[in-house]
């Protein structure tokens, strides 16, 4: 059979799923310190109780410290495993994880990596959520933060070698620097800057590289914006209605989905856009 001649200008980088980019959604709330156990205790019981149909895997998270004897240094004091936190998940068919729960330390992170829309990945964010900050005595450990992070990949439909980044980005984009444009297949490129369109300052943190994975060339945006809270949200009802004009945690989370379709709009060409649905 004769080889068909290869056909450069049909080269293109391909979204990771064909409705969008998304390799995972992140959303996590911050608080001010560790809670005790009995408080994670309680937490993972009105989490399962609540959420065992949605996340039916459950396992606990443990953390371990090693000390050191400064007597015998040679003879390290045995590590202590304790209790930490609680994690809640559901799989995929092809049994990779699809969303996650997690409460460890002063943290409280949910995973989405079946994303299919923002409207269906916040409503199940909020479901998740709720019967986890109920459990939690904010008054005397309230959240500090709200974060959102977002994964888009996009992987080379050719020879490694031929990757570039103008067939993914337009050129003279605020956010992917000039040098990236003349490095081939591989680079990467991290920035971070600070907003205050919600009131409350937000961090962004952006980075942006491309990576041989098996083969093929990826290029993976990830987007990690942190809202730092004035008026640190010491009650369930006051984290959705917040006082003194800081945003309640749906405006926020919404917002900081905009800015991250904005950033992605300044970055890639007119065809990648269309593909993902954020075209005109």
């Amino acid at each position: 059979m004769e080889n068909l001649p290869y056909n450069a200008a049909m080269l293109e980088y391909l979204p990771f799923n064909e409705k969008h980019s998304i390799l995972e959604t992140q959303v996590s709330l911050l608080f001010e310190g560790q809670f005790s156990q009995q408080t994670v205790n309680s937490a993972r019981k009105a989490a399962v109780e609540s959420l065992s149909n949605a996340l039916p895997n459950v396992a606990d998270v443990h953390g371990g410290s090693l000390q050191i004897n400064l007597t015998n240094p040679g003879s390290p004091i045995p590590s202590q495993s304790e209790f930490v936190g609680f994690q809640m998940s559901a799989v995929q068919r092809n049994a990779q994880p699809a969303r996650i729960l997690m409460l460890t330390n002063n943290q409280l992170m949910i995973r989405i990596l079946d994303y299919e829309s923002w409207a269906e990945t916040s409503q199940a964010v909020f479901d998740f959520l709720d019967p986890v900050l109920t459990a939690l005595p904010l008054s005397e450990n309230p959240v500090t933060s709200y974060g959102k992070r977002v994964i888009d990949r996009y992987t080379f439909n050719g020879r490694t070698e031929d990757a570039k980044a103008e067939l993914l980005f337009v050129q003279r984009n605020p956010y992917v620097t000039p040098h990236t444009f003349d490095s081939g297949p591989s680079w990467h490129c991290n920035t971070g800057w600070f907003d205050h369109r919600l009131g409350d300052r937000a961090l962004h943190n952006l980075n942006v590289s491309s990576n041989q994975v098996e083969l093929s060339s990826i290029v993976t945006i990830d987007h990690n914006a942190t809202l730092q809270l004035r008026h640190r949200g010491l009650s369930k009802e006051g984290l959705y209605k917040p006082p003194g004009g800081s945003p309640g945690l749906v405006e926020a989370l919404n917002s900081l989905h905009e800015q991250n379709k904005e950033i992605l709009r300044a970055m890639l060409t007119p065809e990648m856009l269309t593909k993902i649905g954020l075209g005109p």
